[in-house]
């Protein structure tokens, strides 16, 4: 499947090869026997910097292989595989007899046309060490809440400090911010300019004691802001499909687009 890049004339962002180009900014991409391996360094066992994409395999057999390939480039393997409308149907099928998990993610795209009022708040760049650090601290947050609402167990700590180091690794073409307050982090937010026309806002997050009080709808007028001042038209955000930020986007302006297909294992 060829996908348009973002941002072309003639039609809208291909909105699933924007995430994936984002997600994929901090990594390499490694053509494997019928895919293509995201590979990430700094965080190579995160399902978001380190996934097979653009599986074309025919066959179990051929899918077992590039996994196999996969263990031998990348320390425990790929944790996830994502699908499109050109991945056979078998590959979908064979991730399911080997007990991987499905997986959806809703992508909605803010209009180039749509006005956005400048936010009332200045968060400021992470930048050092200590910054980096503070910020752990929500996302661990974030982490706990939502295993919480899935009722499973927590994750490790490990894990969120790997999703912190992806993140990390994206930068400085994506900038995170961050809210503070009587010495302390209460909110984060992400935002990338886009390297084809359509910005990206991420990590939309509120510590639960700062909410309620529009700081969420604040921190989308800024990283909407930002990623426009740096040349995006079109802004794309990710939600899960199950959760409440999707409306809270929706009421923002942002219009739902596509869900993204996955595939995950040792979750």
């Amino acid at each position: 499947m060829v996908r348009r890049r973002a941002g072309d004339a003639g039609g809208a962002p291909d909105v699933l090869d924007v995430s994936e180009r984002f997600w994929s900014s901090g990594g390499e991409r490694l053509d494997v026997d019928g895919a293509v391996l995201v590979r990430n360094p700094a965080a190579p066992g995160h399902p978001s910097g380190t996934f097979l994409t653009a599986v074309r395999t025919g066959s179990a057999e051929q899918l077992d292989r590039v996994l196999a390939r996969c263990h031998d480039l990348v320390e425990g393997g790929c944790r996830r595989v994502v699908v499109d409308a050109a991945t056979p149907p078998v590959v979908a099928a064979h991730l399911a007899v080997e007990d991987w998990t499905p997986t959806t993610q809703l992508h909605l795209v803010l209009p180039a046309t749509a006005a956005v009022p400048a936010a009332g708040i200045a968060p400021r760049p992470l930048s050092t060490d200590e910054d980096w650090a503070r910020a752990t601290e929500l996302f661990r947050a974030d982490h706990l809440e939502e295993d919480a609402r899935h009722v499973r167990s927590a994750r490790p700590a490990a894990a969120t400090a790997a999703a912190v180091a992806l993140r990390r690794s994206l930068t400085p073409a994506a900038t995170w911010f961050a809210v503070e307050r009587d010495g302390g982090f209460v909110a984060m937010v992400a935002a990338w300019a886009g390297d084809g026309g359509t910005g990206v806002v991420e990590d939309v997050f509120v510590r639960p004691d700062a909410r309620h009080a529009g700081l969420a709808r604040e921190l989308l007028r800024f990283a909407v802001g930002q990623a426009r001042a740096g040349g995006a038209g079109p802004v794309l955000i990710g939600a899960e499909t199950d959760d409440t930020p999707k409306h809270l986007y929706a009421r923002f302006g942002f219009r739902p687009a596509a869900v993204g297909h996955s595939w995950v294992r040792g979750t």
